[in-house]
């Protein structure tokens, strides 16, 4: 059984050598998918080994489906039944170990993001170091409120040939194969960092907040004009489809996984409503 991942990436100079360096060694082989103008993202990934490299797939639509087959096209030689895909973003850093979990009983598994923003408390080091290093930097973590957990299918066990959706033109769709979706629903939600505004300049966005570098419809999907909106806190919250998102603060890794768990849980609780607790049964978020 091995562990493979799809990464999808564009334009991430400031943040793909990071994630190298962080994940590499998590997985046999990575499909690294790139659509950058230039050509950092592919110098960087030849150092690598292990590293299988295209970029964007030509002649359709780019969407979250065909970037994935595209990747899974370039995993097939390697791929056995039973084996596990990773669907990787370059501005996504897991916290909890991909490896550990490859012997549970679900053939998908849910991933809860925890977004990464800009504080104001950080704007003086982000200009200081000329935004440079984001993932230590950017030390505040933000969730939606007033809703069940958002999380991100982002595994799954090779159990049947993938079939995906070559012909849609919705950029934002699901990332894993159409035939895999409807599967058992898991009972357990590890994390990640989503460093969802990594690079807080004010002209990589359109005035919706959205990145004019991203065929995907990313960003931060409110209006934002000079750079100090695209900093929040408490006073100033995170806001999507109207709802205010909470916040905290880590210094490190062992502070998220004594409040979340190894990995947190989702259960639903006396009234039916779904929540994620930790270890000790103690809601996390």
């Amino acid at each position: 059984m091995k562990l493979h991942a799809i990464l999808i990436t564009r334009n991430d100079d400031l943040i793909i050598e990071n994630w190298l360096a962080r994940h590499h060694d998590m997985f046999d082989t990575i499909a690294v998918v790139d659509g950058s103008d230039g050509d950092f993202t592919r110098v960087t990934c030849a150092r690598y080994p292990h590293i299988r490299y295209s970029t964007d797939p030509a002649g359709g639509p780019i969407t979250d489906q065909t970037l994935r087959h595209r990747g899974y096209e370039l995993l097939r030689d390697t791929v056995t039944e039973g084996d596990w895909i990773f669907n990787a973003h370059a501005d996504e850093f897991l916290i909890h170990d991909p490896r550990n979990l490859m012997t549970l009983p679900w053939n998908t598994l849910l991933w809860l993001p925890l977004h990464i923003l800009p504080h104001p408390s950080e704007a003086e080091a982000w200009r200081a170091t000329g935004g440079r290093h984001p993932t230590m930097l950017f030390r505040h973590f933000w969730w939606r409120r007033g809703r069940p957990p958002h999380c991100e299918f982002r595994m799954w066990r090779v159990v049947r040939e993938p079939i995906w959706d070559l012909v849609g033109t919705k950029p934002s769709t699901d990332v894993i194969p159409m035939n895999y979706l409807g599967e058992g629903a898991p009972s357990i939600a590890p994390l990640y960092f989503h460093y969802k505004c990594y690079d807080p300049r004010p002209e990589l966005y359109e005035t919706d907040g959205r990145l004019k570098k991203s065929n995907l419809n990313t960003g931060i999907p409110t209006r934002a004009l000079p750079v100090e909106d695209y900093f929040f806190d408490e006073d100033r919250p995170y806001v999507e489809d109207g709802v205010a998102w909470h916040v905290a603060r880590f210094d490190s890794m062992a502070d998220l996984l004594a409040r979340f768990g190894h990995p947190p849980q989702i259960i639903r609780d006396e009234r039916g409503e779904v929540r994620i607790v930790n270890d000790d049964g103690v809601p996390c978020h």
